[in-house]
């Protein structure tokens, strides 16, 4: 199994467990927990296996997700593109240090060719692309409940 240990740089912040995400069917694997500490934000994405799963707030504070979902063979596809064009799966990936009131995020990733960690800032193109596309995944699950409620308007009796 292909393990990763993250430890937070900044010393403000909580140090990541070990986690074992398997690159599987998308070919890679991922932990990333962002957080931008002067306004409590805080979000947690793992992949592996194919499953992604999300949390905010103060489950992603305490590393939990509260919600998860199979990705389909193309969104396997785009992240890991995503995450060979940000530099991820290089030797020297996109390492950045954040001031300690900006947002900052610790990154595991795994894939049959490896695995490493690193810490970049919130503002870094190639984490933007990553977490902006989950971000659109982990979405379908605001619309799916408002789907279920009922329309605005003169409801029967």
């Amino acid at each position: 199994m292909i393990a990763f240990a993250l430890v937070a740089l900044a010393p403000s912040c909580n140090s990541l467990p070990t986690s074992n995400q398997q690159p599987g069917e998308c070919g890679v694997g991922l932990v990333i927990w962002m957080r931008q500490v002067k306004t409590a934000q805080y979000q947690y994405f793992t992949v592996g296996d194919g499953i992604f799963a999300y949390g905010a707030g103060v489950t992603a504070l305490n590393l939990k997700t509260s919600w998860q979902t199979d990705l389909s063979v193309e969104q396997c596809q785009t992240l890991r593109g995503l995450t060979q064009r940000g530099g991820w799966l290089n030797e020297n990936p996109p390492v950045q240090v954040a001031a300690m009131d900006d947002s900052v995020a610790d990154v595991a990733v795994g894939w049959d060719g490896g695995r490493q960690q690193f810490v970049c800032a919130g503002d870094d193109a190639s984490l933007k692309a990553v977490t902006g596309f989950l971000l659109k995944i982990a979405d379908i699950r605001f619309k799916r409940a408002l789907d279920r409620l009922p329309e605005a308007g003169q409801q029967t009796k």
